[in-house]
């Protein structure tokens, strides 16, 4: 039986590119090192890289296993028990199985998979396709597999929740991200899988609470690169689930809606990458071909966190103060 996926808040992170005169855009290794960080000190349950966040379709595989290998090395040296996640998602068996097996010897614990999407768009039978291939990679895979839901990536194509039900039932796919957006398939599915072996986190900030009320157990928020104790405190105060933490649970998911609109359904990883630049010091620019925000998205950006960043550094006074 594999090791399930704990419960939590799983940040899935950018990968930094050195600012240099040529369009080479290097991995900054001492920067990936220095978020890591961070977000272990901010006690997060959990590190995901090279997924959507991480821009692993612009690296190549050389440079996928350095970010995976920095990151790993970053969690040991914070003496952090953060699990780490490496999206390893190809559109064959093969080529999946081929990245997964470098992911795991580079330190990944598990293995972020995206269901194949270039040829399925023409196929009539999407969901025995996508149940074959899932299940054909968890049969050879060395690291347990985590489902990756996300429809916007993937020519729309959209794991159904019955397809997803069969495949938890297979011992070495232990969870799945949900970037669908779909609460009342996540509630389906949470009703017909065991929770004490298959995870099912929310892929977005701002559907986080209601993920949970249905019996999500976690999230992978790419907002929690800027705030990560504020997803944590929320997470925190929904396991404890008393009567009067009612009102600061609704504060704060109330908090992360406009962050999460802003970096990600407004302006996507650039979008993100100079919020972290602005706030934390460190963002750097995407990957070309993607563009750098405008000084006016910027501001809007900035203007939409305030409320989010307030209470993280209320969050971290408290923590430092202890």
């Amino acid at each position: 039986m594999a090791a399930a996926l704990p419960p939590g808040i799983y940040i899935p992170i950018p990968t930094f590119f050195l600012d240099e005169p040529s369009d080479e855009q290097p991995v900054d290794v001492d920067t990936i090192t220095r978020h890591v960080k961070y977000l272990c000190s901010a006690g997060v349950h959990g590190i995901v890289c090279m997924g959507s966040t991480g821009e692993a379709v612009h690296l190549t595989e050389d440079e996928r296993q350095l970010v995976i290998r920095t990151t790993r090395k970053a969690i040991d040296e914070s003496s952090s028990k953060a699990k780490l996640l490496a999206g390893c998602s190809h559109e064959s068996v093969r080529g999946t199985l081929h990245l997964i097996e470098q992911a795991a010897k580079a330190g990944a614990e598990y293995a972020m998979v995206l269901p194949p999407s270039y040829f399925l768009a023409w196929a009539t039978n999407r969901a025995d396709v996508i149940y074959s291939f899932y299940s054909k990679v968890a049969d050879k895979s060395s690291i347990p597999v985590v489902i990756y839901n996300f429809p916007g990536v993937t020519q729309q194509m959209d794991t159904t929740q019955e397809t997803i039900v069969k495949l938890a039932a297979h011992p070495n796919i232990v969870g799945i991200k949900c970037t669908d957006g779909n609460v009342g398939k996540a509630a389906y599915v949470c009703e017909h899988t065991d929770s004490k072996k298959f995870t099912l986190l929310s892929g977005s900030a701002e559907n986080f609470v209601p993920f949970l009320t249905i019996g999500a157990q976690g999230c992978i928020p790419g907002f929690g690169n800027i705030a990560p104790r504020v997803l944590v405190r929320l997470f925190d105060l929904y396991t404890k689930h008393s009567t009067e933490e009612l009102k600061e649970i609704q504060r704060i998911q109330g908090k992360i809606v406009g962050p999460d609109h802003a970096f990600f359904r407004w302006n996507g990883i650039s979008g993100l990458k100079s919020a972290m630049q602005k706030i934390l010091g460190y963002g750097g620019l995407a990957r070309a071909p993607l563009l750098p925000t405008s000084e006016e998205q910027q501001e809007n950006i900035v203007k939409n966190v305030q409320g989010a960043l307030e209470i993280e550094r209320e969050l971290e006074s408290k923590s430092s103060s202890k």
